[in-house]
């Protein structure tokens, strides 16, 4: 049975999820479930409802963070530390293969070569490791500055 404190931790988990859920719902109601019009007000809406859903899944984040003892802190942040980076580091292996082309290699029917599916699949994989790095970098420089 959950105690009073895990129960705490588990409604800002679900509340995270549903709300961020709601908001990431919003544009597809407005906008429909089909992405052929690629319009201005459709990419901003659905960007801005993104930044409210991942402000809205850190703030609850962060309250079940704060809810937790110091041994499940601890456990948390070691997890996310090791287990991020080792995980990014593995995923280098995934990334050579598919960017040398293993995917098309095992089913050429439906996935394709080219420079710009390769230039797309960069710019995603960057954007994967690079803003953790950036993440970690901003945090590092604001815990560096507010613990002195």
């Amino acid at each position: 049975m959950l105690d009073r404190r895990s129960f705490s931790v588990w409604k800002y988990v679900l509340a995270a999820w549903i709300g961020g859920f709601a908001v990431m719902l919003t544009p597809r109601l407005l906008f429909g479930v089909t992405a052929a019009d690629v319009g201005t007000s459709r990419v901003l809406i659905t960007t801005a409802a993104v930044f409210v859903a991942v402000g809205w899944a850190v703030w609850m984040a962060a309250l079940a963070f704060h809810r937790l003892d110091e041994f499940q802190q601890e456990a948390g942040k070691f997890a996310w530390y090791w287990g991020g980076s080792m995980g990014i580091a593995l995923s280098t292996v995934a990334y050579a293969f598919i960017g040398l082309g293993g995917l098309h290699w095992l089913d050429p029917v439906h996935f394709g070569l080219g420079k710009d599916l390769f230039r797309a699949f960069q710019m995603g994989y960057a954007l994967g490791i690079g803003c953790p790095l950036l993440g970690f970098v901003l945090v590092r420089l604001w815990w560096q500055a507010a613990k002195r």
